[in-house]
């Protein structure tokens, strides 16, 4: 009992083991916490490589016809009819119309085409075709051509009605004293509207004759009657005629160094080719194109729906927001040269130190572009009123003169580097710029997709 009682029991303290995964573990962690914090709180920059690409440019245009024309009155009143087809080509001994004072011969005629007129095979082909035309370029934005399609359908009617009667013309005319029939004064293309703009030319027209909804058809074929002095018809007296199309300034000066360009008219999906000039009038700007034939396709219209057929614009495609301006020095290029410990491009640049002594330092500098004589610079530390001196001498020169350039950031080595860019086209998202130009970017390079979120020298992370 006793040597139970004089027993001690030790108590032995556990030595703590460093547990090495717990340290990497939390190693790790600490380090996803701090990237996690770098990737939310750091500059994102978004990187686009260059591609080679096309812009299609959208060359649809509406023009305005101006031709010469001349309006032909009636001498007597009384009921009208017409002999030869809208737009077709008269001589001085074709007929044109003729006016029935009592209107015997008007309802002669009528009477022997009532029910006749459409007997024969394919006699309906011309309103099929008219009517075919409108729905497939019917537009509740352009609501009066409406009217259009109404004048085209009376006018085939009443050209085959005419038609039919020119065989009795000759037999009724000694008939009748109240019947006159009048021939061409002159040769033309004989039209049955008018719309106002007959007078109108490519040196006094204004930018009202665009409003094609104020200047609809007055349809002539479509009276039964007319009284004297009212419009007869119209002669075009030329084969030679003018098309004006309002465009965009940048457009023309584009179009300003060509001399002839192809049009696709979207009526008959024909071509042609045709001199070209540009004209600005009252800060508008216009291309005039002179045709020297087709007149007669195209008499009985005023507007014509027309493409340009302009080649699309390849090179290298890169987005708008990639673009920025930067503003260099320019130096003569006798005043480069080449220092530091990477033999870079730079100026030596001379200065007084705060002591009032004359230091001559050389500074890195990256050229951008260069003229005949010219190099445009830009460097760390130069600031204009600057005097560098060229090598090898003591001549000096100013840092005065600047001009910009457009460019973009490219990031090919981990930080912004400035490259200039020759634009060739563009739109409301997209650029074509020139390829293989000097000091330039290059296919398959990476640039800053935000050039505002950029700084030259920038480190990209």
């Amino acid at each position: 009992m006793a040597n139970r009682k004089n027993k001690k029991v030790v108590k032995f303290h556990r030595m703590s083991h460093l547990n090495i995964g717990v340290i990497v573990f939390l190693i790790i962690f600490v380090y996803m916490l701090y990237n996690i914090f770098q990737y939310f709180t750091a500059k994102q920059i978004a990187v686009y490589e260059v591609t080679q690409g096309t812009i299609t440019q959208n060359n649809t245009f509406t023009g305005v016809v101006l031709r010469e024309e001349k309006i032909f009155q009636t001498e007597k009143s009384g009921y009208i009819n017409y002999y030869s087809k809208d737009g077709a080509k008269v001589g001085v001994s074709s007929y044109v119309y003729s006016i029935d004072e009592t209107g015997d011969f008007y309802k002669e005629i009528a009477s022997q085409n009532d029910g006749q007129l459409f007997e024969e095979k394919g006699s309906y082909d011309e309103l099929e075709k008219t009517a075919a035309n409108y729905v497939l370029d019917y537009s509740n934005m352009n609501f009066y051509h409406v009217y259009t399609f109404q004048y085209d359908m009376e006018a085939e009617l009443l050209e085959a009605i005419g038609s039919n009667a020119l065989s009795n013309l000759d037999h009724y005319q000694g008939s009748s004293a109240g019947f006159h029939a009048y021939l061409a004064p002159e040769p033309g293309i004989v039209v049955y509207n008018t719309d106002g703009l007959e007078n109108v030319t490519v040196e006094n027209f204004t930018e009202d004759i665009f409003d094609a909804a104020a200047h609809t058809k007055n349809n002539l074929l479509s009276r039964e009657q007319a009284a004297a002095g009212e419009p007869a018809f119209k002669l075009i007296t030329s084969e030679i005629w003018n098309l004006v199309v309002p465009i965009e300034q940048e457009l023309a000066e584009d179009l300003a160094k060509e001399s002839n360009i192809q049009v696709k008219f979207k009526k008959d999906n024909s071509t042609a080719w045709g001199a070209s000039r540009i004209l600005n009038q009252d800060d508008n700007w216009y291309l005039i194109l002179n045709f020297q034939n087709s007149a007669a396709r195209f008499a009985t219209d005023r507007y014509l729906d027309i493409e340009l057929l302009l080649s699309d614009t390849s090179g290298l495609k890169i987005p708008n927001t990639a673009l920025t301006k930067k503003s260099f020095f320019l130096i003569p290029k006798e005043f480069l040269t080449k220092g530091g410990d990477d033999n870079t491009n730079g100026v030596t640049r001379q200065y007084e130190d705060d002591k009032g002594k004359t230091v001559m330092e050389f500074t890195a500098v990256s050229v951008a572009e260069e003229t005949e004589d010219m190099y445009y610079i830009t460097g760390s530390g130069l600031e204009k009123g600057n005097v560098i001196i060229k090598a090898d001498s003591n001549e000096k020169y100013t840092l005065e003169e600047t001009a910009s350039l457009q460019g973009v950031y490219n990031i090919n080595r981990g930080y912004a580097v400035f490259r200039k860019v020759e634009i060739l086209f563009q739109n409301q998202e997209y650029t074509i710029v020139n390829t293989g130009t000097n000091y330039g970017i290059s296919l398959y390079d990476h640039i800053a997709l935000d050039s505002s979120a950029m700084k030259e020298n920038e480190i990209i992370r």
